[in-house]
């Protein structure tokens, strides 16, 4: 369990590593492996989340039980019934992030086998982010229509 001050460090770690990450990781995962991250997931929330969870591992296991005091049942009732030891539980917490990782790899590249398929008609790459593929933009009309003005009584009423 961490003090305040141990999860302000571990925030400004995840801040610094969320930041460093969009700055430096996103332009290489863009050129080397094709991984557009658009919504910044993998920098917002999965590297900062794996600092979590390391932090969360390790603290599992090397803090001891009378830290947690009355809420060591709510956190890690096994552990607060001598069913198992710290170390153990930070085993378990470490072994999560591997299973949680391995889902995360194989679920990614599952789906991105499915969206390579031909069958789709997914755009070229350089396409990928060109809305008039997909739908009618502003500037793309070659005639000006003209606008057909509808006024209602509150128009009117607030325009008098």
């Amino acid at each position: 369990m961490l003090t305040p001050f141990g999860s302000m460090i571990v925030g400004f770690l995840a801040g610094i590593i969320s930041v460093l990450g969009f700055k430096y990781l996103s332009p290489i995962l863009e050129a080397k492996l094709k991984i557009q991250d658009t919504c910044g997931v993998h920098n917002l929330h999965g590297m900062p989340g794996i600092l979590g969870a390391v932090v969360g591992a390790i603290t599992a296991s090397v803090v001891p039980k009378e830290v947690y005091g009355n809420g060591l049942e709510k956190v890690f009732p096994d552990v607060a019934n001598g069913v198992r030891d710290t170390s153990y539980q930070g085993a378990m917490q470490a072994a999560s992030i591997a299973v949680t990782l391995g889902i995360a790899l194989v679920g990614g590249l599952v789906v991105g086998f499915i969206l390579k398929l031909p069958m789709l008609g997914a755009p070229r790459d350089n396409a990928c982010f060109e809305d008039s593929i997909y739908w009618e933009v502003p500037g793309e009309e070659h005639h000006m229509e003209e606008l057909t003005v509808v006024r209602t009584e509150e128009d009117e009423k607030l325009n008098s």
